[in-house]
């Protein structure tokens, strides 16, 4: 008996704890009763136990409670699908089964003690089975969940396109996966273990692997990233990025590495360096790359107190050939003249790089060398181009122009070479082209004079510092004039006269030929639609044509424009063009041509002699004049060549049907030696210098105002 001090609360607990007890077969020395007391007084509770042998009510029940939660256990166990649970319910079952027979030994006397102490020990033995069962069910479940998680984990590491692998401190491979494999061309599995001095053949790199993942080691806070190049299985090299990272596994140290192929990405930059320093085009390193150069080979050049070149070469007429044979044909023979010049090698020259600027300039860097051997290979660079270039359907002839600076003489500073080699260069156009010059201080000059003059002579388009004068062309049977030409005078209000044989190429160097000849051909029709519309006989006005306005893709279009503005007759309008535009394309030329006789327009050849132009091409131009330069008609009368060369142009015009005009007549002899030939048609000081129109209107206009026979 127990005498307790408790509340409600611990009143029922008590209930509940005493049902436990009897439920489990405890014997009568178990606790029978309690008296507890309350404030209200003492409060007397009894536990009734079955009397020895027999069956009270209270045993009835708990059998009646132990078959229905049996067969609910059984009942429940058939839907469960948990193997797991169904076996605990099982387990239940049969430890309840045997724990309550137990308990009836409480019945019998003589069994009395036995029965809790075996009670007791079944119901631990019973809770420990399913409980230990239940742990190995677990244990093994997480065992193959980790296995699943690892399989899942190596195939992850499989798939991946890096290449992942650890090391031991040792430097063994405790971890590669299947892109790690290939690239030494083995299975990955066959890695574990082993050295990577076994596998990899590019024995430096291993080496280098190695020494680095000793370094990663002894810091275990660091991360490397390294880039390598390398070489696979197959000889191929390649560029890889490697993650090198320190890890702790089962108390040991390890590198973890993983390398991604940046192959890609090293030929994409190695593609953008090369195009940052190389013309797309011909292959050749570019301007920025030629800076570069330069720069580093004074700085050699001034160490080993040696001399070095730099040429500026530019093409000759190239902007026609261009135009006329299309872009495809110019950047077709751009390559194959990078080609030549890349190959210009000469054993006086060995240390020598060619470079492309832009559009048609060239340049070359000639180390340790003197000025006789730079002027070796620049003439070989010209003898290069006596070969032809065969373009398509083309085949051409092209010449170049030259100019040389040489350090330390004419510079020490970069810039300095470079402008100082490009003034050479356009010294060289002047002189004719298709030659090489030395700057010289003199040259200097002239192009700071040249560019006063550019300046000076864009400011006259829009200062009327330029005008036109005429000459007349006079049929010398008749004594009539027939034409005149327009020729184009400046006189600068800062520089004052210019000759035309000064300002007129620097024009066409400079693109300023274009409006500046638009406005001449626009004057010199509007002038002679108004001594037309003044009631003076019509006669043709000739206008002289640059092949930079010729092969102006709307050039043909302007002079339609010009014509409708200044509503001038097209049989009044004479074009003189040089010879010169039979060495670019002759379709192209005829085609243009062709167009503009089919408006009526009168076509010159003008300064016929001395260009390079084949009869073959001649006789397939439309034209209808022949000028002869006025360098053959001087001294007509005493030189014997000159005069041999004027016959056969007039017997050449003649035979191709075509008047034949001689300019620069200056004697009466010329003149006599002219018509004896059969040259009747002249121009020159014997009638008349350029004169203004003022002038032109009062000596020839009024005093030829009769109809005459025009050239058209």
């Amino acid at each position: 008996m127990v005498k307790y001090a408790v509340n409600n609360f611990t009143i029922d607990i008590l209930y509940i704890w005493s049902t436990l007890v009897y439920l489990i077969g405890w014997s009568h020395k178990g606790i029978q009763s309690f008296e507890l007391l309350k404030p209200q007084g003492l409060i007397k509770v009894s536990f009734l136990y079955p009397v020895y042998g027999d069956l009270s009510w209270i045993f009835n029940f708990n059998l009646l409670i132990f078959i229905i939660i049996t067969v609910l256990s059984l009942a429940l166990s058939k839907n469960l699908k948990d193997s797991e649970t169904k076996t605990f319910v099982y387990y239940f079952i049969i430890i309840a089964t045997v724990g309550y027979c137990i308990g009836i030994l409480n019945m019998i006397k003589s069994y009395l003690l036995l029965p809790s102490s075996i009670a007791v020990l079944f119901l631990s033995i019973g809770i420990l089975i399913p409980v230990i069962r239940m742990h190995q069910k677990i244990i093994a479940k997480m065992n193959n969940v980790l296995l699943d998680q690892k399989e899942f984990f190596h195939k992850i590491i499989d798939m991946n396109p890096s290449y992942i692998y650890a090391k031991s401190q040792d430097g063994k491979y405790t971890l590669t996966n299947q892109a790690y494999g290939l690239l030494f061309g083995v299975n990955s599995e066959e890695l574990i273990g082993n050295f990577e001095m076994d596998y990899n053949p590019d024995l430096d790199m291993a080496k280098q692997n190695i020494s680095l993942d000793h370094q990663v080691l002894s810091t275990l806070e660091e991360k490397h990233i390294p880039e390598n190049e390398i070489i696979d299985s197959q000889g191929n090299k390649r560029w890889i990025q490697t993650v090198k990272l320190p890890i702790i596994s089962s108390g040991d140290k390890q590198v973890l590495s993983v390398a991604t192929d940046i192959t890609q990405r090293k030929i994409n930059e190695k593609k953008r360096e090369w195009e940052a320093l190389h013309d797309p085009l011909t292959g050749l390193p570019n301007r920025r790359a030629f800076h570069q150069d330069l720069i580093e080979r004074i700085k050699l050049a001034k160490l080993n107190k040696e001399s070095i070149a730099v040429i500026f070469l530019d093409l000759d007429r190239f902007k026609i050939i261009n135009d006329t044979l299309n872009h495809e044909n110019g950047d077709l023979l751009l390559k194959k003249v990078a080609e030549r010049l890349s190959n210009a090698d000469d054993k006086r020259v060995t240390d020598f790089s060619v470079y492309r600027l832009g559009g048609d300039e060239f340049t070359f860097i000639l180390s340790s060398v003197t000025k006789d051997e730079t002027t070796i290979f620049v003439k070989r660079l010209l003898n290069i181009f006596k070969k032809s270039f065969t373009l398509k359907d083309h085949e051409l002839f092209v010449t170049s122009s030259l100019g040389i600076s040489m350090y330390p003489t004419d510079g020490d500073h970069p810039d300095v070479l470079i402008k100082n080699a490009d003034i050479a260069m356009y010294s060289s156009k002047e002189s004719g082209r298709n030659a090489y010059s030395f700057f010289t201080q003199e040259m200097n000059d002239d192009y700071k004079k040249k560019m006063v003059l550019e300046k000076a002579l864009r400011k006259a388009l829009h200062s009327n510092e330029l005008k036109i004068v005429y000459q007349p062309k006079m049929d010398i049977e008749t004594n009539s004039i027939i034409s005149m030409e327009a020729l184009l005078r400046w006189e600068s209000s800062e520089l004052g006269m210019i000759s035309p044989a000064e300002f007129i190429p620097l024009a066409e160097e400079t693109g300023i030929i274009l409006p500046l000849g638009e406005w001449v051909l626009k004057s010199a029709c509007l002038q002679n639609k108004i001594w037309q519309d003044m009631g003076y006989t019509p006669i043709p006005v000739s206008v002289n044509i640059s092949m930079r306005q010729f092969y102006d893709g709307n050039f043909v279009e302007s002079i339609i424009n010009i014509l409708i503005e200044t509503k001038l007759d097209a049989q009044y309008l004479d074009l003189e063009i040089t010879e010169s535009i039979s060495m670019a394309n002759i379709d192209s030329v005829i085609s243009t041509l062709n167009e503009l006789k089919a408006m009526g327009i009168s076509i010159s050849i003008d300064d016929f002699g001395t260009g390079n132009s084949s009869l073959s091409y001649l006789k397939k131009f439309p034209i209808n004049n022949l000028k002869i330069v006025r360098s053959f008609v001087r001294d007509i009368t005493s030189n014997s060549e000159n005069r041999s060369i004027v016959k056969t142009i007039i017997s050449m015009a003649n035979n191709l049907n075509l008047d034949v005009i001689a300019e620069g007549v200056e004697t009466e002899e010329e003149l006599k030696f002219l018509k004896a030939n059969g040259c009747i048609i002249v121009q020159g000081y014997l009638f008349s210098p350029p004169i203004t129109d003022e002038e032109f209107e009062r000596s020839f206009l009024e005093q030829h105002n009769e109809p005459a026979t025009t050239l058209v």
